[in-house]
C-alpha cells in the first residue's frame, strides 16, 4: 500500500511539472507569433495561430502583459512588451558572432557599395541575423530577423550544399516557382548544390526576388560543417558577370578572415 501511494505522489508531481514546461512552452510560442511583418495582433489572431481557445490564450496573454513581455493598446491589439526589447538589447550587446562580424561587413559594405548580410540556418530556414546597408540608392531591402527559405536564394543554397541530405530532401520537397528563375527541379538543384561545393560560392540571379543578383560564401566550422554564410546583393543590372567575379574574392576574403576570429579554421 505504501508503494502504492508513492506511485501517485510521482504521478501528480510529473503531471504538474509538464503542466509548468506546457505553460511555458505556450507562452514562448505567443511571442514567436509576432513578426517583423505582424508586430501587432488581437487576442483572436494569437489564439488561431495557437490553434487554441481564445480563454486559454487569453489567461497566458494577461500573464505576459503583467511581467511586461506583452503590451496591450487602447486599440486591443498586443505587441511585444519593452522587456523583450531590453532582453533583445542584452542578447544584441553579447552576441560574440555579431561583434565580431560587424567591422569586416561593413568593409566590404563600404568597397563594395553593396548591402552586404549575414544568415544564420535556422531549423528549416535561414534567418538574417546582421545587415550593413548598401551605399547606393537602388538596393536589395533586408532587415535583421527577415526569415527566408533555404531553398531559394545564394544564402539559402550556400547552407543547403553543406547541410544533412534529409534536410535537403525536405527542402526540395517544398520547393515552388517565386519568380522565374527559381530552380525547382530536383536534378538541377542538387548539380546546383554540387556546384557549389567545387567553387566555395553560390550565385542567385532573381531566384528568390527577382531583378537581384545575390552571391553567398560559407564559414565552415571544424569537420566542413556550415551554419553560417554572408551574402552580397543588390540589383541585377549592377552585378554583371565581370562585377560578380570583382567581388567574390572580397567576400572570401572576408569570410577567412571571420573564420579565424571565430577559431573556426
Amino acid at each position: 500500500m505504501q508503494g502504492h501511494t508513492t506511485d501517485e505522489k510521482t504521478t501528480v508531481t510529473g503531471t504538474g511539472e509538464e503542466k509548468s514546461v506546457r505553460s511555458v512552452e505556450r507562452a514562448f510560442s505567443i511571442l514567436m507569433c509576432f513578426t517583423l511583418d505582424e508586430d501587432e495582433l488581437t487576442l483572436m489572431d494569437i489564439a488561431r495561430k495557437m490553434h487554441l481557445p481564445t480563454t486559454t490564450v487569453s489567461r497566458m496573454v494577461n500573464t505576459l502583459v503583467g511581467l511586461g513581455f506583452l503590451e496591450k493598446s487602447p486599440g486591443k491589439t498586443y505587441s511585444l512588451g519593452a522587456n523583450l526589447y531590453y532582453l533583445g538589447a542584452v542578447a544584441r550587446n553579447h552576441f560574440k558572432l555579431q561583434k565580431i562580424v560587424y567591422p569586416y561587413m561593413k568593409q566590404v559594405r563600404d568597397t563594395t557599395k553593396e548591402a552586404v548580410s549575414l544568415y544564420v540556418l535556422d531549423g528549416d530556414a535561414r534567418v538574417c541575423y546582421e545587415h550593413v546597408e548598401s551605399l547606393l540608392s537602388m538596393r536589395c531591402v533586408v532587415r535583421v530577423g527577415d526569415r527566408f527559405p533555404l531553398w531559394a536564394g545564394a544564402a539559402g543554397k550556400c547552407l543547403l550544399a553543406y547541410a544533412d541530405p534529409e534536410l535537403v530532401d525536405r527542402e526540395l520537397a517544398k520547393a515552388k516557382p517565386i519568380t522565374p528563375t527559381t530552380i525547382i527541379s530536383r536534378e538541377a538543384f542538387l548539380a546546383d548544390l554540387e556546384t557549389i561545393r567545387k567553387k566555395g560560392h553560390a550565385i542567385s540571379y532573381g531566384e528568390r526576388e527577382e531583378g537581384i543578383t545575390s552571391i553567398a560564401v560559407p564559414v565552415f566550422h571544424p569537420k566542413n560543417k556550415v551554419t553560417i554564410v554572408f551574402s552580397v546583393a543588390g540589383p541585377s543590372v549592377r552585378f554583371t558577370d565581370e562585377i560578380i567575379e570583382e567581388l567574390l574574392p572580397v567576400v572570401k576574403a572576408m569570410t577567412e578572415e571571420i573564420s579565424r576570429s571565430l577559431s573556426y579554421r
